[in-house]
């Protein structure tokens, strides 16, 4: 997590940015689910399940959530 209490999604495979999530602090709740996604540079279409905050928070490293 950044100083700005933000998460960026970036596509692990290309680099595209696809969106900006802001820390609630609350880890145990899903907050993404059922989100579907397509990166217009390499084709990649991702569906998110089942995403906790904690989850990201601890899976992001510099702010950058890389899926």
């Amino acid at each position: 997590m950044n100083e700005n209490g933000l998460i960026k999604f970036r596509c692990k495979k290309c680099g595209r940015h696809f969106m900006d999530y802001i820390i609630q602090n609350d880890d145990d709740v899903i907050v993404l689910q059922a989100i579907s996604m397509k990166c217009d540079r390499c084709k990649r279409t991702l569906v998110l399940k089942k995403y906790t905050e904690g989850f990201l928070i601890s899976h992001s490293k510099k702010g950058v959530f890389k899926i």
